[in-house]
């Protein structure tokens, strides 16, 4: 029996160590570049039954110094956004089935958990001083400004959220008026990925996509993803939405869990006009309803209110909304279908279709967005040249025809792009 015993006590320590490591573990000091921060490494698998909620972050993330660059969009997404170009209006393929980090598998009896609709994670390090008192960490990005407080005694702060293509400056401050570090970095990366909560998924920023004539979709202007509900989200994931400047919720889903309410409080803005079906029965059936999403959108961002908008899962309805909006704005058509496919990176039960136990992705280019690019390009069609205009004009005849004011357009292209 005693031997037994010694057994036991001898593997427990081996299988703590065996378990699951934190995707985003850092690299170890001596393999650390000095002007690239890589926040890459495999995969964490969970299998079927685990919440990925359970994971928890065990190492500290790679640190950012002053002068650093560092990739903010995680990496399976970015090999996908950076490797594939799409035709406009060819739908002949879809290549998002290839790459890792979404739930690929239709025949598996177990699934891995990636959290690749996740923002890479960093931290900003500095000597601990207990003496100094409270700490904030002050994050810019232009205009943009993060604060972010610490205990005492605190050495490090871990960041996400982190736009690409940026110019951050950093600094930690005591309360004492020490300055416990300061810098500054820059970040790269093809998408503005967020995430604010385990129950609210499949988040990013529309920003950051080229236009047909050369322009850029301005960032932190509007967002898109998965249902935003005050009864399920945590006070730090509340939080976190607010850090990032969210000011208005546009609420897309039908009668049996539509909100009632702004989930961030009375003080922001919020429309929920009750859509049932995404694609082509949301731009046919619900015409009108579509077209108060838009106007709603087009106020937002006249009054400099980033709106996040949202249906259950952020695929269907929420794609169609994002494909209108890119659309008009003079994004790709293909590129938007790309867009439209990065649901795959998100957690089974938000990726996946038909239910949230089904094991089948479908919202691919080849799939519900083929009906929903080809209801916009017949707006564009002449059949006695047998062409078809730019997406652009597509979308705004669409628009047009659905009552939305041309200065409406007008002004949204003004003020969304740069």
């Amino acid at each position: 029996m005693n031997k037994r015993y010694l057994l036991l006590a001898l593997l427990i320590p081996a299988l703590v160590f065996c378990g699951k490591k934190d995707p985003e573990e850092p690299l170890q000091e001596e393999e650390k570049p000095q002007t690239q921060v890589e926040p890459y490494q495999e995969p964490v698998f969970a299998r079927n039954g685990d919440d990925p909620a359970d994971e928890v972050i065990s190492e500290i993330p790679p640190q950012i110094k002053s002068g650093d660059e560092v990739q903010v969009t995680r990496q399976y997404v970015e090999k996908f956004l950076s490797e594939v170009s799409y035709p406009d209006h060819d739908y002949s393929e879809t290549r998002i089935l290839d790459y890792a980090g979404g739930y690929n598998d239709q025949n598996a009896t177990d699934y891995p958990v990636y959290n690749a609709d996740k923002p890479a994670m960093y931290s900003i390090r500095w000597e601990a001083d207990a003496s100094a008192g409270e700490l904030a960490l002050t994050l810019k990005d232009g205009n943009w400004t993060q604060t972010i407080t610490a205990p005492a005694g605190s050495e490090y702060q871990i960041i996400s959220n982190l736009r690409p293509n940026a110019n951050y400056t950093y600094e930690v401050k005591a309360s004492s008026g020490k300055i416990m570090t300061s810098g500054s970095f820059k970040t790269k990366g093809s998408l503005h990925q967020v995430f604010f909560d385990w129950n609210v998924r499949n988040a990013r920023d529309l920003g950051g996509w080229k236009t047909y004539d050369g322009k850029t979709v301005k960032y932190r202007k509007i967002y898109r993803g998965g249902r935003m509900e005050g009864s399920t989200m945590s006070r730090e994931g509340r939080k976190a939405i607010l850090a990032e400047g969210i000011k208005a919720q546009l609420e897309l889903r039908g009668k049996s869990d539509m909100l009632k309410w702004c989930a961030l409080g009375e003080e922001y803005d919020f429309c929920n006009p009750c859509i049932e079906n995404g694609g082509t029965s949301m731009l046919g059936t619900y015409k009108e309803k579509t077209k108060q999403c838009f106007e709603f959108v087009v106020k937002c961002v006249r009054e400099d209110k980033p709106v996040y908008f949202h249906c259950s899962l952020g695929r269907d309805r929420t794609g169609t909304l994002a494909a209108l909006l890119l659309g008009v704005l003079g994004v790709r058509e293909g590129d938007i279908s790309k867009e439209y496919e990065l649901s795959y990176f998100a957690p089974r039960g938000w990726s996946i279709a038909y239910s949230e136990t089904s094991k089948l992705f479908r919202n691919t280019r080849q799939s519900e967005y083929k009906s929903l690019a080809g209801y916009f390009w017949m707006k564009g069609y002449d059949k006695n040249t047998n062409s078809y205009a730019r997406f652009d004009k597509c979308v705004e005849n669409y628009l047009l025809e659905i009552g939305v004011s041309q200065k409406d357009i007008d002004d949204f292209r003004s003020l969304m792009l740069e």
